[in-house]
């Protein structure tokens, strides 16, 4: 199974390539007031609307590491649709045994926590609710 692997709050995430609709180097954020301070705007990218969340500041980094032009991961799935920026893209990596009961693997040097598009978008609905 192809996975996406990015740093994010000093942790190592992967999340399945099925759901990465592209990774764009020169998206426009525009802000949003009155957020929480993960939710980074909105995106607009080839007719589709993002909402653009901060993933280390969403999994409760203390000091988010801002880029000026950072790397953004689009996400497309059951038709949803979610911007993240992540710390740094480590890159795909693959893992032969994937076993969807297990969610942390090795791979090299890493730890990789996998994530689920769903759950992200749940951690923020929680943020926006006030849960």
């Amino acid at each position: 199974m192809e996975f996406l692997c990015f740093q994010a709050a000093g942790q190592y995430l992967g999340i399945e390539a099925r759901y990465v609709h592209r990774v764009v180097d020169d998206g426009e954020i525009t802000p949003v007031p009155l957020q929480s301070s993960c939710y980074m705007g909105l995106m607009y990218s080839r007719g589709d609307l993002f909402d653009v969340i901060h993933v280390g500041d969403l999994l409760g980094q203390q000091q988010a590491v801002q880029n000026e032009n950072p790397r953004i991961i689009l996400l497309k799935w059951a038709g949803k649709k979610l911007a993240l920026v992540p710390d740094k893209i480590i890159g795909m990596i693959s893992i032969k045994k994937y076993d969807k009961t297990q969610s942390v693997y090795h791979y090299a040097d890493y730890t990789i926590q996998v994530i689920m598009p769903d759950d992200i978008l749940k951690k923020v609905s929680e943020i926006f609710n006030g849960s």
